[in-house]
């Protein structure tokens, strides 16, 4: 029986996105249209330079969720359609992830990537910098062709990714909230592009201006819940949810929200708040190379009541990206990006 969720067996929805695999209007629609993005984005990509062509193609051809692509042709069918120029800012949205993904890697000197070697352990530093480059470059060229409104929406998109990153980098101000830094971190980097994603397909599809804005609030409160979600997971699992060695962040000094969670109460007034957090951070703070160390850590902080209060945080936002599509008429676009928003706090298990 053929997979109604699948094109030819291959592209499939991502976790989220059941409602629309069984809609018998929707589903293939958004099958079809993924598989263009997906036939654009390979010739996207193309370069005449054999080393260029090799490396812009080594991410692509590792696959990856296209949640992105999807979120732009979602907003498209919210209040409009789906035309040649929303699929063209869906692989817009997907080449401007995947150059961040080369700088990424870089920054944070990860080995893997999607299963696959990172392109910097393959081909060093420069020539994954410069493969990056080369996609935001390709990406810029697309959108230029959009007009002027689209293309003001990736150069804008473009500076909060950046900007981002260098507040992460940099860490948060003496007298900053670390919460509030870190949050204010994955808004730049995460919630940027999916908000952008809702904003392209959105004024792409036709939509009324007020539909185009709502979409905007959506994709950066369901970017903000889908990158603490990720960020949690790497903490609580179970490792076939997220992917890698549980403890990864912890191992590489990385606070997330759970972390920065414990250390406000650690700092905090009530004495046996502050002890508990104070002990799991001993664990944290220690040396973590060890594998035995560093599953102790780990169960240590899902234990602690700060791993439970950061998936509040998370649904909060999830909360507030599905109150957002309240003006909306029903449809199963709509439906859809609710079950999105939701499932996206929702898998850990």
């Amino acid at each position: 029986m053929t997979d109604p969720s699948s094109v030819d067996g291959s592209l499939r929805l991502p976790a989220g996105f059941e409602l629309i695999a069984q809609d018998p209007r929707l589903g293939p629609l958004m099958l079809r249209s993924l598989e263009r993005v997906e036939q654009r984005l390979d010739e996207a990509v193309q370069a005449t330079d054999r080393l260029a062509d090799v490396t812009a193609r080594h991410l692509l051809a590792a696959g990856g969720k296209r949640v992105r692509p999807l979120l732009t042709l979602l907003a498209a069918e919210v209040a409009g359609e789906i035309t040649d120029e929303v699929i063209e800012a869906a692989v817009v949205v997907e080449l401007t992830h995947l150059a961040s993904l080369y700088h990424d890697d870089v920054m944070d000197s990860a080995p893997l990537r999607r299963g696959v070697e990172t392109a910097h352990t393959v081909w060093g530093n420069t020539v994954a910098i410069l493969t990056g480059d080369m996609i935001f470059a390709r990406a810029s060229a697309m959108v230029s062709a959009l007009g002027q409104e689209p293309l003001m929406i990736q150069a804008t998109t473009f500076e909060r990714l950046v900007i981002g990153q260098l507040q992460e980098t940099t860490g948060p101000a003496e007298d900053e909230d670390p919460v509030a830094h870190y949050l204010q971190v994955l808004a730049g980097k995460t919630g940027s592009l999916i908000a952008a994603s809702g904003q392209y397909g959105a004024l792409l599809g036709g939509a009324p201006r007020d539909v185009v804005d709502l979409m905007v609030v959506y994709g950066e409160k369901v970017g903000l819940a889908f990158q603490l979600a990720d960020d949690i997971i790497d903490l609580t699992g179970p490792p076939d949810v997220s992917g890698k060695t549980l403890g990864t962040d912890l191992r590489e000094g990385v606070d997330t929200l759970p972390v920065l969670l414990l250390r406000r109460h650690a700092a905090g007034a009530d004495p046996e708040a502050a002890a508990s957090a104070q002990e799991v951070l001993r664990l944290i703070d220690g040396d973590l190379t060890d594998d035995d160390a560093l599953a102790t850590a780990v169960a240590a902080v899902s234990s602690h009541p700060a791993a439970a209060e950061a998936w509040q945080i998370a649904n909060r936002w999830a909360d507030e990206a599905i109150a957002a599509l309240e003006p909306l008429q029903d449809s199963v676009a709509k439906a859809a990006l609710t079950e999105f928003a939701h499932a996206v706090v929702h898998r850990r298990g």
